[in-house]
């Protein structure tokens, strides 16, 4: 929940001091940030709560996994930005630095972005012993400090220095974590020692699932919000991402919850597929109840709400809410599933899935764009998210059906 009420600030913010213009660079920003977090977060840092949450490892193949996700994530880090910088670096950076050079622009954000990993790597191992309190507060304060950035920055009126407060502010939560481990430190203690081959082999499964939901995922987000930007500009594209945050800020509290509870229960019961069905089964049934009853709330006051966590004009967003919402209903059930096959390490399944629902994401983006305008895209999202549940449903069938 303070998960997602910090984005609805963030949110309400950008849109308060830049109107529909932040708003689109705010998520194109964001986009940007998740390209070089992803990978680390849904592959290094999986891995590591799984085996840590795992009963039957040992604590030296534990620390000899963490030591190993340390450098394996900060070789991803330089591999994924000499890619975009020596790839296409003013495709990637340039509309974030109307007052800065690139280079400026990077001594603040490559700093912000690997403390960002680091705390993601630090708060895997917190997750592992289903610590939920712990992670709460490091969560809570972190998530207080980075409110406070942005909201100090946004009104210095610096739209460049208010998106890099956005990573400064994430960058912070990663002294809030060494205060947690620092008060525990008779716990657990992490050391940075050197990687060896057995844990990179565990890694590597999640890595490789990790890549395709990036480009798959967020690569595909971002070319596709610079391609509508291109069509409609900034304030137009503003109208849909309003939309999209908000998808984002109630997934926030659903990702939030998978991540601290969902998963970590998943791979401790990873042996006992009588216990893990019937867990499954009982989150998606409880998950799926929940979510109607909010989406419909959402739906029937639509224009209110983006008026009330936006500004007054984002009602003119309201017409794009209804494919949007339902896709977001399907969009919450396919990740139940997807995490499914990644606590059980089925890498082939996982990529052709995020595969499916991304060609149909493009084709129909493509298809409908003359005919629905911005409407195409909620109803893109819609169908691709119709298309992951239905594919993953299939791949799970032997297990959820047995």
């Amino acid at each position: 929940m303070f998960r997602s009420i910090g984005g609805l600030t963030i949110n309400k913010l950008f849109a308060v001091f830049f109107g529909t213009n932040g708003i689109t660079l705010l998520s194109h920003f964001q986009n940007l940030t998740s390209l070089f977090t992803l990978l680390p977060s849904e592959g290094i840092n999986r891995a590591v709560m799984k085996h840590w949450s795992d009963p039957k490892a040992s604590e030296q193949s534990k620390h000899k996994l963490w030591q190993t996700g340390f450098w394996v994530t900060n070789l991803i880090f330089i591999a994924i930005f000499c890619l975009l910088f020596f790839w296409r670096r003013d495709y990637f950076f340039s509309r974030f630095v109307e007052f800065y050079s690139i280079g400026q622009f990077l001594v603040i954000f490559l700093p912000a972005i690997f403390l960002m990993l680091m705390t993601g790597l630090l708060n895997s191992v917190i997750l592992s012993f289903r610590d939920v309190k712990g992670y709460a507060l490091v969560s809570i304060s972190g998530i207080i400090l980075l409110v406070v950035v942005v909201l100090w920055a946004v009104s210095l009126g610096n739209l460049d220095q208010a998106l890099l407060s956005f990573v400064m502010g994430y960058g912070l939560m990663f002294f809030c974590s060494l205060v947690y481990f620092a008060l525990n430190r008779n716990k657990v203690k992490l050391r940075i020692g050197t990687p060896d081959g057995a844990s990179l082999k565990k890694i590597s499964q999640f890595v490789i699932m990790a890549i395709s939901s990036i480009v798959l995922g967020k690569l595909l987000d971002f070319m596709v919000r610079d391609y509508v930007i291109e069509l409609y500009g900034l304030d137009r594209t503003g109208l849909w991402q309003s939309v999209a945050k908000m998808s984002s800020s109630y997934l926030l509290v659903f990702s939030g919850t998978v991540g601290v509870v969902y998963y970590p229960k998943m791979a401790s019961l990873i042996h006992d597929e009588v216990a893990l069905r019937s867990y499954v089964l009982k989150v998606m049934g409880f998950v799926g109840f929940i979510t109607v009853i909010c989406l419909g709330i959402y739906y029937f006051n639509r224009e209110f709400i983006l008026n009330l966590f936006f500004a007054k004009g984002f009602e003119r967003a309201a017409y794009l809410v209804r494919f949007q919402a339902i896709g977001d209903f399907f969009c919450i059930l396919s990740y139940l599933l997807a995490y499914l096959l990644s606590a059980r390490v089925q890498t082939v399944k996982y990529i052709v899935a995020q595969l499916f629902s991304a060609l149909i994401y493009v084709t129909l983006v493509y298809l409908l764009m003359d005919r629905f305008n911005l409407e195409a895209l909620t109803l893109a999202y819609l169908w691709r998210y119709i298309g992951f549940f239905l594919i993953l449903i299939l791949f799970n069938r032997k297990f959820l059906f047995k």
